[in-house]
C-alpha cells in the first residue's frame, strides 16, 4: 500500500502575524499544506508563496462562513494532492508541539483505517508562554479521508466530514498548541465578533452569547484551568530557526476593523445587549480611518445607555451565580 500523505488544510484572512511561523512548523511533518486565503490585505499570500508545499487557494465568499471554506479547502486538497490522504484541518494559530515531531503516533495515525477521526489534544497557551489551559478534551482535527461529504455549520463546525457512529482514535503523544491567546487584543476582539455574528445569524440566544463571549466568564475559566507548559512545547522549534516566543498585540486588529463594519451595517442599537462595549467603538474607528489615510463620514457610532449596561451585567451576574451553583462541591 502506497504511503498516505499527510495534507493540513488551513483557512486564512490576514494572519501575517503568525503564518510565516505556522507555515515553517507545518512544512517539517505535513506533505501539503492547502491554504484558503479570504481577501487578505496584509502579507499572508506573500508569506504563502514562499513555501513550497503550500498550494494556495482563494476563498470568494464575502462573509464568515466556516461550512463553506471547510467545503473548499476539503475540495481543494482531494483535487491537488491525488493519492491516499490524511486531512488534517488546522487554524493558523495551532502549531504542532515541538516534542511531537518524531513521535511515534504517526505510525498508527498512517495506519488507521478510511474514515477514521484523529482527534488530538489542544491546550490553549496563555499570554505568558509558561502555562497552558489543558484538560477540555481531545478534538476532532483530522480524519483518514474516505471521500465523504463536509456538511458544517456557519460558526463553531466541526471541521471535517465525520459520520455517525465513525471509528476514532485519540492519538497520544501529538498535540497542537493553540496560541489564540499569546495576543490578548485580538482574542478579546475574535470574541466579540464572533458574539456580532452570532447574534446577525440567530445561531445563539444572548444568554448563550454571554456566557461563552463575556470577559467576565471566560477569563476566570482560563485562568483555572492553567497549569505550567513544558518549555519544549514551543521551545524545541528555537533549534530549527522557528522563534515562537515574540507576539506583538494591538487593537487595530482585523477582528475589530469587521465589527465596525457590522455594526455599521446592522445598526449598533442591535447590539446593545451583547458584551462587546468594552471597545471604544468611535475611537477605534477614528484610528482606523486614520491608519488608512482616509475622512470619517456618518454620525459617531451610539453606545449603550445606562439601563443596557445595568441589565446586560445583571444577566452577567446571573450567569456567574448559575455556574457557581453547579460547580462540583469538594
Amino acid at each position: 500500500m502506497s504511503r498516505r500523505k499527510i495534507v493540513v488544510v488551513t483557512p486564512v484572512k490576514n494572519e501575517e502575524w503568525i503564518l510565516e511561523r505556522f507555515l515553517a512548523v507545518t512544512s517539517r511533518f505535513a506533505d501539503a499544506i492547502v491554504v484558503a486565503d479570504q481577501r487578505s490585505t496584509d502579507r499572508s499570500r506573500e508569506i504563502c508563496a514562499r513555501f513550497p508545499k503550500v498550494h494556495l487557494i482563494d476563498n470568494d465568499s464575502p462573509g464568515y462562513d466556516e461550512a463553506y471554506r471547510q467545503r473548499l479547502l476539503l475540495a481543494a486538497a482531494r483535487r491537488l494532492v491525488p493519492g491516499e490522504r490524511i486531512i488534517l484541518a488546522l487554524d493558523a494559530d495551532e502549531l504542532l508541539a515541538a516534542d511531537a515531531l518524531d513521535s511515534a503516533s504517526w505510525d498508527p495515525v498512517r495506519d488507521a483505517a478510511p474514515g477514521t477521526g484523529l482527534y488530538f489534544e489542544k491546550p490553549d497557551m496563555l499570554a505568558d508562554l509558561r502555562r497552558a489551559r489543558r484538560g477540555t478534551g481531545f478534538f476532532p482535527l483530522g480524519f483518514v479521508d474516505d471521500d465523504a461529504e463536509q456538511g458544517g455549520v456557519l460558526i463553531h463546525s466541526t471541521r471535517v466530514p465525520l459520520r455517525p457512529g465513525h471509528a476514532w482514535f485519540e492519538v497520544p503523544g501529538i498535540r497542537f498548541i493553540h496560541l489564540a491567546l499569546v495576543r490578548p487584543a485580538e482574542y478579546r476582539a475574535r470574541q466579540r465578533h464572533y458574539s456580532v455574528i452570532e447574534n446577525i445569524n440567530g445561531t445563539k440566544s444572548l444568554w448563550w452569547r454571554l456566557a461563552y463571549y463575556s470577559p467576565a466568564l471566560y477569563n476566570p475559566v482560563l485562568e483555572a484551568g492553567a497549569t505550567p507548559a513544558p518549555a519544549e512545547w514551543l521551545g524545541g522549534w528555537r533549534r530549527h530557526g522557528i522563534d515562537l516566543e515574540a507576539f506583538a498585540s494591538s487593537e487595530l486588529n482585523h477582528f475589530n476593523r469587521q465589527v465596525l463594519a457590522l455594526l455599521r451595517q446592522h445598526g449598533a442599537r442591535r447590539f446593545f445587549f451583547d458584551d462587546i462595549w468594552d471597545a471604544d467603538w468611535p475611537a477605534l474607528e477614528a484610528e482606523f480611518a486614520r491608519a488608512d489615510n482616509r475622512a470619517l463620514t456618518g454620525a459617531a457610532l451610539p453606545r449603550p445607555g445606562a439601563v443596557h449596561a445595568v441589565l446586560r451585567q445583571v444577566l452577567i451576574a446571573g450567569l456567574r451565580a448559575r455556574a457557581a451553583w453547579r460547580r462540583p462541591r469538594l
